[in-house]
Formats: structure tokens, C-alpha cells, sequence
């Protein structure tokens, strides 16, 4: 027998070891088939992003596990798949946070008007301590957070004017998500406020049962909206992450193998979609305008006035919400407004 010197021993030991925990760890993945859903459109880049952890899953699984894709709330709206979701019949959603303030009242902060001016300090809040404590605090109600994904600044589009200043608000009938923030932000702007599901909000305009609505640019553009609607008014009035969302129930089935790969898919799709979603926020620009929406700026100055209007009534949402988060929130977009 050839004498092996101890190191070459030991290295090939070494070796052996971890190609045998390699062989193991591949062996630990077992066959998923995990559905998400959620309401936007599948070329929405919730669609695109959603579409993007699939294919992530399905490669780093070598095809074990699997993602159905159900977009357009083909599944149900939003609180009827987070329901879904908590009992185990869907796998993952995609939501914004107002939708959990019901769970974890602190996801509501997100939802004040004019908290955020740019993606940077969207990026500070979201992915520092303040955001990644939030979702921790979704497990107890059956729900894992994976993380944030984008959705984007929200605009107010109508039939009847363009919105220049404060008071043009005043009277529209405008749809807003089923969320307390949103819903007080714009009765105290002067908004006739009639709560909708998305999935209800295009034949609502079509049939001018309501006049108008507030959305990002790519959800405007991907549901049509151009359709219904005449006048775009780029108001930049609230900033909507999305939460990406993961049964418990389905969680609790998978190894920790598996769940590691589903928090990377996750996290490779989080990226992919906020570049993509912020993309398309300057494209669905051009593109309603090629679509005959009226597109207009609002003054910084009428800004400033909305701004002003609702502030006695983001002081009481804030001291019904969380405080002490909010103060956490506003030193992350204070470093980063001193950095620039």
C-alpha cells in the first residue's frame, strides 16, 4: 500500500465529507408544487417577479419543486388570498402592507402620505431594522414574511379634470384600497372616499360609479386604466412596498434545506423585481401618454399644501400605529437625506 501523507489524508477526508453533505443536502429537497397569487396582471412586474422566483425555484431544486403562477385575482382579492394563505390552500402572495395593518397594526406606517421621497429611503426602511423586524411579527398569524418587493409612488387618475392643486381634489369619488390610512389620507384631502377591491375598481370606472382612482404608474398602464380614464395627476402621494408572503402551514412541511431555498428565490426575485418595477415606472409613463392620458406634474408647492392638509391626521395615525416605529423609520430616511 502507497503511504498517504496526513495532510492529503485529511484533505481527501475533507473532501469526502463535504461531497457526502453535499449528496445529503440535494437529497433533503423533496417534490412541491407551491401556488402564489396575487391581483395585478402577470406582465405587471408583480407578474414578472413572481414568474422570476418560479424559474429560480425550479433551477436551484433541479425541478423538484415548483411554482404556479395565478395572477389578475384569478384566486381571489387581496384578503381573500391572505386568508388562503394562513389556512395552507395558497402557498405565497404578494400584498401591500396596509392589507396587514389588520394583522401587525405597524405595517400601516408605510401608508402615510408623503413619507418617502425616493427609492433610497424606500430601500433604508425596508431592508434596515424597522422593516425587517415587521415581518417577524407576521409568523403568529400563520404568515412568513419573505421580504420586500416593490409596487411603487401612487397617482391619482380621473374622468373629469386634471389634478393641479389641493382643491381639486375636493368632490372626486375616488376608489381607495380597503385601508385606514389611505381612506382617512384622502377624506381629509377632500376625496369622496368609496373603499374597493382592485379586482371590482376598472368596471367601477367604466360605469362611472366611481370617478377615478390612485395607483402606480404600471398598474395603471397593465390594467388598462387608460381605458376608463382620462387624466393622469403624478402626485407621488403614497409609496407601496409589497410583502412578499409565505404560508406557515406550508412552511412548517418544508426542511430547512427547502426553506433556505425558498428565502434565496425570494430574495433573488425581490431584486429583480424592484429593478424591473422601477423601470417600468419611466416606460408606463410614455406609454399612457402614447395611450391619450393627460399627464401632468403637480407644482412642489401644491405638494407641500397636501402635505400640510393631512398632517393632523398622519399625527393621529402615527399615535394609533406605533410611534416608537415611526421614530425608527424617520432616523433611516433622515441618514439618508443627510448623505445626499
Amino acid at each position: 500500500m502507497k503511504f498517504i501523507p496526513k495532510a492529503l489524508a485529511a484533505l481527501l477526508c475533507s473532501s469526502a465529507l463535504l461531497l457526502s453533505a453535499a449528496s445529503q443536502a440535494a437529497e433533503e429537497i423533496n417534490r412541491h408544487n407551491f401556488k402564489i397569487a396575487f391581483v395585478q396582471a402577470k406582465d405587471h412586474p408583480h407578474g414578472l417577479g413572481a414568474q422570476k422566483f418560479a424559474e429560480i425555484i425550479k433551477e436551484k431544486s433541479g425541478g423538484k419543486m415548483k411554482v404556479m403562477v395565478f395572477a389578475s385575482g384569478t384566486l381571489g382579492g387581496d384578503a381573500q388570498v391572505i386568508s388562503s394563505v394562513q389556512g395552507g390552500t395558497v402557498d405565497m402572495t404578494l400584498v401591500t402592507p396596509g392589507l396587514l395593518s389588520g394583522i401587525e397594526k405597524g405595517f400601516a406606517l408605510y401608508g402615510l402620505p408623503f413619507l418617502f421621497q425616493n427609492s433610497a429611503e424606500v430601500d433604508a426602511v425596508l431592508d434596515g431594522p424597522a422593516g425587517q423586524n415587521l415581518l417577524t411579527t407576521l409568523e403568529p398569524h400563520g404568515l412568513i414574511g419573505l421580504g420586500y418587493w416593490d409596487h411603487g409612488f401612487r397617482h391619482i387618475t380621473n374622468s373629469k379634470h386634471p389634478v393641479q392643486k389641493l382643491e381639486d381634489i375636493k368632490g372626486l369619488k375616488l376608489r381607495l384600497q380597503q385601508i385606514p390610512t389611505a381612506i382617512e389620507s384622502f377624506k381629509a384631502l377632500g376625496a369622496n372616499v368609496v373603499p374597493l377591491s382592485f379586482t371590482e375598481l376598472y368596471t367601477a370606472m367604466e360605469t362611472r360609479t366611481v370617478d377615478g382612482q390612485e395607483n402606480p404608474l404600471a398598474a395603471i398602464e397593465t390594467s388598462k386604466f387608460y381605458e376608463v380614464q382620462k387624466y393622469l395627476s403624478l402626485t407621488g402621494h403614497f409609496y407601496d412596498p409589497l410583502v412578499a408572503i409565505f404560508s406557515k402551514r406550508t412552511w412548517d412541511k418544508l426542511n430547512e434545506t427547502e426553506r433556505e431555498l425558498v428565502r434565496s428565490a425570494s430574495l433573488e426575485a425581490q431584486a429583480y423585481e424592484r429593478k424591473v418595477s422601477r423601470d417600468m415606472d419611466v416606460s408606463s409613463r410614455e406609454a399612457l401618454a402614447k395611450h391619450g392620458m393627460q399627464i401632468n406634474e403637480v407644482a412642489p408647492e401644491e405638494i407641500e399644501r397636501m402635505r400640510e392638509q393631512v398632517r393632523p391626521t398622519v399625527e393621529k395615525l402615527v399615535a394609533e400605529y406605533g410611534p416608537a416605529l415611526m421614530d425608527e423609520m424617520n432616523a433611516e430616511i433622515a441618514k439618508v437625506r443627510n448623505a445626499q
